[in-house]
């Protein structure tokens, strides 16, 4: 329709205007508000990801290490009394217990030293699957 106006047959008036002008500059301000709850994120003193890492590697370390220093005392044993593989393999079992051990008590003190997480806000699931 070459010749058609968009035009809904209804007349405009200023009243109209400004009625709609006060309705959008309302959910205007109602969006905002709603985005800026959305997009708050809780101040949390957060490690890096990079100190996370870290940490982990240090309890890896401290299992790898327990073993490997007691089955070197138990190596170094055997070989001064003579007594072949019955030592070195007591000790690698004590050598295990205590880097087991020692995980454990960083674990502990890496958990009493995190934030609580009891006052974050709960987080719904944006997911529309």
């Amino acid at each position: 329709m070459a010749g058609a106006e968009n035009k809904s047959g209804r007349k405009t008036s200023d009243r109209d205007a400004d009625t709609t002008r006060q309705r959008l500059d309302a959910l205007g301000d109602k969006l905002a508000g709603a985005q800026a709850r959305h997009h708050k994120a809780p101040a949390l003193a957060r490690p890096s990801q990079g100190a996370a890492l870290g940490q982990a590697l240090r309890l890896g370390v401290e299992l790898v290490a327990g073993v490997a220093v007691g089955g070197f005392i138990g190596w170094a044993l055997d070989r001064f009394f003579g007594t072949a593989p019955f030592l070195m393999v007591v000790f690698l079992g004590l050598g295990a217990a205590a880097g087991i051990l020692n995980v454990v008590r960083t674990a502990k003190r890496m958990q009493a030293a995190a934030p609580s997480g009891k006052n974050l806000p709960s987080v719904l699931d944006d997911d529309d699957d």
